[in-house]
């Protein structure tokens, strides 16, 4: 029972947060979703998951880096889908091993303090795997050798060379979850989706031992202890409760104890520290960290202060036991990685009057030396690492390593060529069908650099710098007074079609889709707010699938059928009440219901429609017929949407099988490029942007999150970027505004419009604040920007459809000097209500842009035209004169002074010099 009373010197190790000024800022870590911790650290760096490429990039930077950071921070291009997990060498703080989605594992060598620019080129890849690769982890001892987990199968690899050394297939009933190393390297634990816990001996390829682990199947975690025979995991319990268990490997078949975390959903990180027996956990989206102390004896696990942060974690990572100031007390360091910042968060063990060393809180430590060769380990071997002092006045500089040393060894040249190659390049060790394909790269010692010694040298591009903030970012979004809605509207349809945007209202009239089997249409005069009595409809006698107003026709309205057939109405002129039953047109020539119909942005009675045919149909509204003009082929699935481009010359589609096609409607009926769109398959949007450079398409990510993706025209091979929203099942309608590249978008049954402003380079997603409501709305319709009151800086205006009402949102930038026409924020818009072309012009190949028109009112002058004042004179301070001068150079600069002084009245005659005589006469008196 003595031992359970024994005072430990790190019981009061407490962490310090620092301020801002001591985070790594203005990064963005998006939402990774994998078994990794997503962030890593050595002794000189530091490698954390970043939202770029869709989660394949990471952001590498040195460890002791602050400051806000932005779009400056150099990225590795890592891989081409989700880096699922990443880690350093223990012997080489330079050396960095990724997995991810793509089935690949990389080797990476990173320069001497950090990268200064885009690293795409790694040192070494491994062979590809059959599935995604979950976890990367080095082996403690041995140089060279990685653990890999691969789906239900364990590999060590010899990153010297490249080869697959052990394979242990199938040891999991389930996919891997987490995998972790005694400290010797002899053993290596593992827990699975399987609900089992398992100790291997890899070089056995056998199980020692195994035993149930957690009861449920959600993520777990496995940490051996050091050297001990003890082993920590975490979990679920079959109740959902998140559990900490220790175990014995030596009697394996019950946890020695079992500790109970709440009920929160995120997986348990666990950390341990074998010099101090510190054990720090932290939860994946939890805000606090939990130290623990481990004992030899019951109750093994002794609880420690619990600390809250300011951010949620969205990874963590401990740092390695060389890089600490232990002047300074500090016994651990963890490097927490939230939505926006990497933030250190030292644990520090108040001392008073420290002098000198510390070495009762810092015993000696692992070094930096592997203990045996990977052939050594592979032979049976079980060395331990030779330890270092952490007292500074012994403590060696961190310095990288020679390419020599702890870095995949280089393959003897096959001929001539090769040895005039230099020694340092990697390239060689790497197998011929590495370099296929690969861009050219200006990273001393690239891949390519080797393949091709005879392509000249890429000059570097010129960088252009976007800002990184949006000036629409403090855009106000809110509800316009009462007096100019429209409410109490009856049997609004709630189950539109997900391709169907759910509500269209030009200048003129609202169409709201009313509930039934009749496919019944309301028009409703928004110029007339107020109660609504019963007003006026369309009755088209099939469900209705979709609608849309003629641009250029405010009383025409097209809708698309259930039973396939295109229904052109025109509405009467005047007051009017019932329902109309006969339309002006009909359109047969699709087999199957019509997905949407969308008129053409500059040619009159052009409208394209797709069907459940998988075909596109492009139709010319002035014949009078029903015969289709164009058709459109090259579809495999359902289509959830097509975009026109801003000139009209291309029409871009979305399909279910998560191809981008690109058509020119006048030259071919099939697409002239293709792409990989969303992963999703549960519907989507797609929408021209930034001058029709680029695409940007709503739809879902694997992980059924909401998302936004960014594709180049000229290359839909890959995505730019990815913005995450949300998770819901509604699909985001996104109405983008060519004037300011700003998008709004939201979805059936949301409360919230998410807005951000799109960029032709990176980052290309800028935030803008967004509309929020308490209740729930049906869709949102934009109006044309010439309802737009400009003397309030308002650039955008929509109606929101709820189940009762159609309420008028107003779209605000916040301004100072209002009296000012600000034509930074209003250039001159198009005139998108008058046509270009008609429809015969446009199918004879005729090309035509819309007019502009400038939103200056006639009394207002422009924002640029006044002149800049000059800016006010800077305050004098004292100080200032006297905060960069020593007292020695004060001393100085006053000597100086007088003895100045007095040179200056070396020639001037004393005083007394210049007093005249008396004549010798006037004594005599």
């Amino acid at each position: 029972m003595a031992y359970r009373f024994k005072t430990s010197k790190f019981k009061n190790a407490a962490p310090q947060f620092p301020k801002r000024e001591g985070w790594l800022c203005d990064i963005s870590s998006g939402s990774p979703q994998s078994c990794g911790n997503h962030i890593k650290a050595s002794n000189a760096l530091m490698a954390f998951n970043i939202d770029a490429g869709g989660g394949s990039c990471l952001g590498v930077a040195p460890l002791d880096k602050t400051g806000r950071v932005g779009t400056a921070l150099p990225k590795l291009h890592a891989h081409t889908e989700l880096v699922t997990d990443l880690d350093f060498s223990p012997f080489n703080d330079y050396l960095l091993a990724t997995c991810s989605s793509d089935k690949a594992i990389k080797i990476w060598d990173i320069p001497e303090g950090g990268e200064t620019d885009n690293l795409s080129s790694p040192l070494l890849s491994l062979p590809s795997q059959d599935r995604r690769v979950e976890n990367v982890l080095f082996h403690p001892a041995a140089d060279n050798i990685l653990a890999v987990s691969v789906g239900k199968t364990v590999k060590l690899f010899d990153v010297s060379n490249g080869s697959e050394r052990i394979a242990m297939a199938d040891i999991h009933g389930d996919q891997l979850q987490g995998i972790s190393w005694k400290m010797d390297g002899s053993l290596l634990a593992t827990t699975g989706k399987d609900k089992k816990l398992r100790i291997l001996d890899p070089r056995q390829k056998t199980t020692a031992a195994e035993t149930n682990g957690h009861g449920n199947v959600k993520d777990s975690r496995v940490c051996w202890l050091g050297n001990a025979d003890k082993i920590l995991s975490t979990g679920f319990s079959m109740s959902r409760e998140r559990q900490v268990c220790v175990w014995d490997s030596r009697n394996f078949n019950s946890a020695l104890t079992t500790s109970g975390l709440g009920n929160s959903t995120g997986v348990i990180m666990p950390f341990f520290d074998p010099d101090t027996n510190m054990v720090l956990l932290a939860g994946k989206g939890d805000s606090f960290i939990s130290y623990v102390e481990l004992t030899e004896n019951s109750p093994y696990l002794t609880q420690g202060m619990q600390s809250v942060c300011e951010y949620q974690h969205k990874g963590m990572a401990m740092v390695p036991k060389r890089a600490l100031d232990v002047m300074s007390c500090e016994v651990n360091r963890l490097l927490q990685l939230s939505q926006n910042a990497v933030i250190p968060i030292p644990y520090i063990v108040p001392r008073k009057n420290l002098r000198g060393f510390p070495d009762d809180l810092f015993p000696d430590t692992q070094s930096d030396e592997a203990a045996m060769t990977a052939e050594e380990w592979m032979d049976g071997a079980n060395n331990q690492v030779s330890t270092v002092s952490l007292d500074p006045a012994k403590k060696s500089a961190i310095k990288k390593k020679s390419s020599a040393q702890n870095s995949p060894a280089k393959k003897p040249a096959a001929d001539s060529a090769q040895k005039q190659t230099p020694a340092t390049k990697p390239s060689q060790n790497v197998s011929p069908n590495l370099l296929i394909n690969k861009p050219p790269t200006s990273q001393a010692g690239g891949d390519t650099a080797a393949a091709a010694p005879e392509a000249a040298p890429a000059k570097p591009l010129k960088k252009v710098l976007l800002p990184t903030t949006s000036k629409f970012r403090h855009m106000q979004a809110a509800l316009m007074p009462r007096t100019t809605q429209i409410y109490d509207i009856k049997n609004v349809s709630i189950s539109t079609f997900g391709e169907c945007d759910g509500f269209h209202a030009n200048r003129k009239w609202a169409a709201v889709p009313l509930g039934g089997p009749a496919g019944m249409i309301a028009i409703i005069d928004i110029n007339k707010p107020g109660k609504l009595d019963d007003p006026p409809s369309i009755e088209n006698s099939s469900p209705v699938m979709d609608f849309a107003w003629d641009p250029f026709d405010d009383d025409r309205l097209v809708v698309a059928c259930d039973d396939a057939k295109i229904k052109v109405w025109q509405i009467p002129q005047g007051e009017w009440t019932g329902a109309l039953t006969e339309p002006q047109m009909i359109l047969r020539g699709h087999m199957e219901k019509i997905y949407f119909v969308k008129f053409h942005p500059n040619a009159k009675d052009v409208l394209v429609s797709a069907s459940f045919d998988m075909t596109v149909k492009i139709w010319d509204l002035s014949t009078g017929n029903d015969d289709d003009r164009i058709t459109l082929q090259g579809h495999t699935d359902q289509i959830f949407g097509c975009a026109w481009s801003s000139d009209g010359t291309k029409l871009a589609t979305l399909c279910k099988d998560q191809k981008i096609r690109i058509y020119e409607p006048r030259n071919s009926e099939t697409p002239v490029a293709e792409g990989r769109g969303p992963e999703g398959s549960r519907g989507g949007r797609i929408v021209w942007v930034c001058d029709d450079q680029f695409i940007l398409v709503s739809g879902f990510a694997r992980q059924s999150q909401r998302c936004f993706t960014l594709h180049s025209v000229d290359n839909l091979s890959s995505c730019l970027a990815t913005k995450e929203i949300d998770a819901s099942v509604s699909i985001l309608v996104p109405y983008y505004d060519p004037d300011t590249n700003v998008v709004i978008a939201t979805g059936k049954g949301d409360t919230l419009a998410f807005a951000f402003e799109v960029v032709p380079d990176s980052p290309y997603f800028l935030d803008v604040s967004g509309f929020r409501h308490n209740l729930p709305h049906q869709s949102f319709s934009f109006l044309p920007k010439c309802v737009c009151t400009v003397k309030d800086v308002e650039f955008a205006r929509a109606l929101r459809l709820t189940k009762t009402a159609i309420e008028p949102i107003t779209f605000v930038v916040p301004r100072v000097k209002k009296e000012f026409f600000q034509d930074d924020l209003f250039p001159d818009t198009r005139i998108t209500w008058e046509s270009a072309l008609t429809s015969q012009q446009w199918f004879a190949g005729e090309n035509g842009q819309q007019k502009t028109m400038s939103l200056c009112p006639d009394n207002m002058k422009p924002l640029s035209s006044i002149p800049k004042a000059a800016p006010p004179p800077k305050k004098y301070e004292s100080k200032a004169e006297l905060s960069y001068k020593t007292d020695e150079e004060k001393k100085e600069e006053l000597l100086s002074a007088m003895v100045n002084k007095l040179a200056d009245k070396n020639d001037e005659p004393l005083p007394q010099e210049q007093f005249e005589g008396v004549d010798e006469d006037e004594w005599s008196d």
